[in-house]
C-alpha cells in the first residue's frame, strides 16, 4: 500500500491547511496566556514511568520587553499521557509542541501506549499516572475508586472554561461523577457503517434505496447486503465485530437495554424479550448466502483487512480507521449511520482529558487541560484524521470534516453523535468481554431460532462477572 492524498487532495493543500491550522493553535495560546498557571510546585520534574513511550516538548515564551510584563515563573516540567497509534501520537506531540504560556517554560513530556488497556494496566502495576492523561469512559469507575484522577469541573470554572453548546449534554454526563465532572470529554467516536462503493450501490437498490451519508433501516441495510453479495459472488456483504459493541446499537435501536440495571448493573439483558426479538431480526437480516466473512477468512485477516482488499462490502467501524483506509490502493469509500430498528442509535468510545490526583503542579495541568481543548489545539489534533473531538464546533469545521479528502458524507459522524447511548461505566469491564464475547461469536454465527438459548447463556457470564459476591457459588435466581 501506498499513501494517497484522497479524493481531489494535493499536497500542496495539506500543507496549506497544516499552517493554518498551526497558526489557529497559536493564536489560541496567545488567548489562553490569561489562564497561565500562578502557582507551581516545589517537587520539580515528575518522574516518567520506564514501560510507556516518552517524548519530550519543550515551549519557551519569549520574554517581553516591556516592564509591564508579568514575572516568570519557574520552569515546569508536565507529563501528558496519550493513548493511540505512531499517528495518533504524532498529532498529540505536534499539538503538545505548540503550548507556550507567557509566563514561564513548560517542557511537555509525552508519554504513549498503545490503547487504553494498556495504560490502566500500566496503573494497575504502580506506574505514576501523567499529570494529564487521556482515559476512556470504560475505565472511569476504576479511576475514580482508586482516586487516580480529580474532578476538573471547578478548575475549568476557574479558567473561564466555557462549555456553551459545544459538548452533549450526554458526554458530559458520561463523565460525571457524584455531582462532578472527573474528566472533559474529548475525543468521541461513534460506531457507524463503512462502505465500498464499488460494491455497494445505493441509488441501484430497489424498493426505497437509502441516501448517502443520511439514516437508513434495518432493512434497508439488509437489501444492500443482498445487492452486494448478488452483483459480486465471492464477496462478503458485511460484518459485525462479535462483541458487546458491535451489537450493542441494534438492542438500543430496537427499544431494550444492554444491561439489567442502568445504575448499578448486575448482568447482561440480551435474553430479555424486546433484545430476543432485536437479535433475531438482525440475523435473518444478515442471512443471505454468504453475507459475512467465514471464520476462516478472519484467521488470515482481519475484517478491516478483507476490507480494504475489496472483499467484504460492509464494515462497522469508527473514525479511527479513516487514515488506513484512505492509505489503502483503490478503496472507494464513504459511510453510513448505524441501521436503525424503532429508532436512531449507537454508542462508542468516548476520551476525556483527565487530572492526575498527583499532579505535581496542578494549576499548570490545568492551564495546559485547557490549551488542549481550545478550538486551535483541537484543530491540529483533528487533521491527522484520527480524532473525532467531542467539541462539536471543531468537528463540524473543515480541520475534521475535511471536504476534500474520503468519505465524502464525513458528516454522518458528527451527527451520530446525537444518537450515541453510553451505557453503564461497569468495573470489570474488560473481564466482561472475555466472559461473553466467545458467546457472542457463537450467536452472530448461529441461526435465528439459536437467539433465545444463547442470550441466556451469554447474560449468565455476564453474571459472574458483575453480579453480588456471594461466594463462589454465586448465580442468578431462575
Amino acid at each position: 500500500m501506498r499513501l494517497r492524498s484522497g479524493r481531489g487532495g494535493k499536497r500542496t493543500t495539506a500543507r496549506a491547511l497544516a499552517a493554518a491550522l498551526l497558526s489557529t493553535a497559536l493564536l489560541s495560546t496567545a488567548l489562553l496566556a490569561g489562564c497561565a498557571s500562578s502557582a507551581s510546585s516545589d517537587s520539580g520534574a515528575s518522574t516518567s514511568p520506564s514501560s510507556p513511550t516518552s517524548t519530550t516538548s519543550t515551549a519557551t515564551a519569549p520574554s517581553s520587553p516591556t516592564s509591564s510584563a508579568p514575572p516568570r515563573l519557574p520552569p515546569e516540567t508536565l507529563t501528558f499521557g496519550v493513548i493511540g497509534s505512531a499517528g495518533e501520537i504524532e498529532q498529540y506531540r505536534t499539538m503538545a509542541e505548540t503550548y507556550a504560556p507567557l509566563s514561564r517554560t513548560v517542557t511537555v513530556k509525552v508519554e504513549s501506549w498503545p490503547n487504553d488497556a494498556a495504560m490502566l494496566d500500566a496503573f494497575q502495576h504502580g506506574q505514576k499516572v501523567p499529570d494529564v492523561f487521556l482515559a476512556n469512559r470504560r475505565h472511569l469507575d476504576y479511576l475514580v475508586q482508586h482516586q487516580l484522577v480529580q474532578p476538573v469541573d471547578q478548575l475549568l470554572d476557574d479558567r473561564g472554561f466555557d462549555f456553551g453548546d459545544e459538548y452533549p449534554r450526554s458526554s458530559l454526563t458520561a463523565f460525571g461523577s457524584d455531582n462532578r465532572l472527573e474528566c472533559l470529554p474529548y475525543g468521541v467516536q461513534p460506531a457507524v457503517i463503512f462502505y465500498n462503493k464499488q460494491l455497494v450501490k445505493l441509488g441501484r437498490i430497489r424498493n426505497d434505496p437509502p441516501k448517502p451519508g443520511q439514516g437508513w433501516s434495518l432493512d434497508q441495510f439488509a437489501a444492500a447486503v443482498r445487492w452486494a453479495v448478488t452483483h459480486d459472488p465471492g464477496v462478503a456483504g458485511a460484518h459485525l465485530d462479535a462483541d458487546l459493541a458491535g451489537v450493542a446499537p441494534f438492542i438500543y435501536s430496537g427499544g431494550g437495554n444492554l444491561f439489567d440495571n442502568a445504575g448499578q448493573p448486575t448482568s447482561l439483558a440480551l435474553s430479555d424479550d424486546t433484545n430476543v426479538q432485536t437479535l433475531t431480526q438482525t440475523l435473518r437480516a444478515l442471512r443471505a448466502p454468504g453475507a459475512g466473512l467465514t471464520p476462516e477468512q478472519l484467521q488470515k485477516h482481519s475484517a478491516l483487512e478483507w476490507f480494504m482488499r475489496g472483499r467484504v462490502a460492509m464494515i462497522e467501524g469508527s473514525r479511527r480507521m479513516v487514515p488506513d483506509l484512505r492509505a489503502a490502493d483503490g478503496l472507494r469509500f464513504d459511510v453510513m449511520p448505524m441501521p436503525s430498528l424503532s429508532t436512531s442509535a449507537t454508542v462508542g468510545n468516548l476520551t476525556g482529558l483527565c487530572l492526575s490526583r498527583t499532579a505535581s503542579d496542578v494549576a499548570t495541568a490545568a492551564d495546559f487541560l485547557v490549551y488542549a481543548s481550545s478550538p486551535g489545539a483541537l484543530a491540529l489534533v483533528s487533521y491527522g484524521g484520527y480524532l473525532q473531538p467531542a467539541n462539536q464546533s471543531v468537528a463540524l469545521s473543515d480541520a475534521f470534516q475535511q471536504p476534500e479528502l474520503q468519505p465524502r458524507h464525513s458528516a454522518a459522524f458528527t451527527f451520530s453523535v446525537k444518537s450515541m447511548v453510553y451505557p453503564p461505566a461497569v468495573s470489570g469491564s474488560d473481564e466482561l468481554d472475555l466472559a461473553v464475547d466467545p458467546l457472542l461469536q457463537k450467536l452472530l454465527d448461529g441461526s435465528p431460532g439459536d437467539v433465545p438459548r444463547l442470550a441466556r447463556r451469554i447474560d449468565r457470564a455476564s453474571y459472574r462477572i458483575l453480579g453480588p459476591r456471594l461466594g463462589p457459588s454465586a448465580s442468578p435466581t431462575g
